[in-house]
């Protein structure tokens, strides 16, 4: 009987030890990272991995044609343009796109045949639309002048719409916009590659950021370390040339190589093709979303690319074409999809 005793004590003492030491070998603070360990398998937990949905379009030009559109049949109200496109930014996260030509009241026509001066009564209408980025590098951006330009900064930002491709100085230019959504840090950056270079930011003017900047890759290699995935726009290419010209093909590859991991182009007025590396998702030009071009079928169409996007890149884009009417109202076409 004491002999069963002593034995019953002995193991339960060395249960007690065993227990004591392999509690000590587990970090009981890191239970969010926990793996549990099958032999050689190691299990992780199944958090999935942070994600955002960017939904970019094309050029946005709300001034001509489309304002005399808006006076005679929808009443002045520029909400009217977008009518036949309603839940634009449905499963979208951050929405982006190009801003054609000065938003503002002031400034003195630059005398160009084809001069942009758009009301700033605009700006209300976009951002109730849902857009968060707009980039303000593009070939019209001087129309009426720097102070028109400007002008056209301090509209958006009273208007709570983030900006790219321009700022008040070249350092605020340089410096990536960063929305941090579903843990996921996304920066912006925006150039033109088609001027004008007279609206070049400077020290202390404001102005726009060129593609041919001496210090193009640098700029993009420092944006691309201060975020987790980088995207850029660029005003590039020739206008209502389906296809991107080697230009535009040698700055994308430079853009990758520093760190871009999306690329939204704009100015051709007319789709151009797209292509998706390891690296990187390219898209050389995305072509109208709202403009007055009714001379021909391929710059009354556009297209708007809905790109699921993690620390990787893009995994997946939903290609979702345009058509323009008549009174230059977007419209839905049917959509198309692709996973990488």
């Amino acid at each position: 009987m004491i002999k069963r005793l002593v034995a019953i004590l002995i193991l339960i003492f060395l249960i007690s030890v065993i227990t004591i030491y392999f509690a000590r070998q587990i970090n009981w603070q890191d239970l969010g990272t926990v793996e549990y360990s099958l032999g050689a398998v190691s299990i992780p937990d199944f958090l999935p991995p942070p994600q955002i949905t960017l939904l970019a379009v094309g050029d946005i030009m709300l001034d001509r044609g489309v304002e005399l559109s808006v006076d005679n049949h929808g009443a002045g109200d520029f909400n009217f343009v977008f009518d036949k496109i309603k839940g634009l930014k449905s499963g979208a996260d951050i929405m982006l796109g190009n801003l054609e030509g000065p938003v503002a009241w002031g400034g003195a026509d630059g005398g160009g045949i084809y001069s942009f001066h758009t009301s700033p009564l605009i700006l209300p209408v976009l951002k109730n639309l849902g857009f968060d980025v707009l980039s303000v590098a593009n070939n019209h951006a001087a129309d009426w002048g720097r102070t028109a330009f400007t002008e056209t900064l301090d509209n958006l930002s009273k208007n709570n719409l983030l900006f790219v491709g321009g700022a008040k100085n070249y350092a605020s230019a340089t410096e990536p916009v960063i929305i941090e959504k579903n843990g996921l840090k996304v920066g912006f950056l925006g150039f033109s590659d088609v001027g004008p270079t007279a609206l070049r930011a400077t020290s202390s003017q404001a102005g726009i950021l060129l593609a041919s900047d001496p210090d193009f890759v640098g700029i993009i290699n420092r944006a691309s370390k201060k975020v987790d995935v980088l995207v850029i726009t660029i005003h590039w290419g020739d206008e209502y040339k389906v296809n991107h010209n080697l230009r535009q093909e040698n700055l994308a590859r430079e853009a990758v190589l520093a760190g871009a991991k999306v690329i939204i182009g704009h100015h051709p007025h007319v789709i151009q093709d797209t292509e998706k590396s390891k690296e990187a998702y390219i898209a050389y030009s995305l072509g109208n979303f709202v403009f007055d071009q009714y001379f021909s079928l391929e710059t009354m169409e556009g297209l708007a690319l809905k790109l699921e996007i993690n620390k990787d890149g893009v995994s997946r884009v939903e290609k979702k074409p345009i058509k323009i009417n008549k009174w230059f109202q977007p419209s839905w076409m049917a959509s198309s999809t692709e996973s990488f």
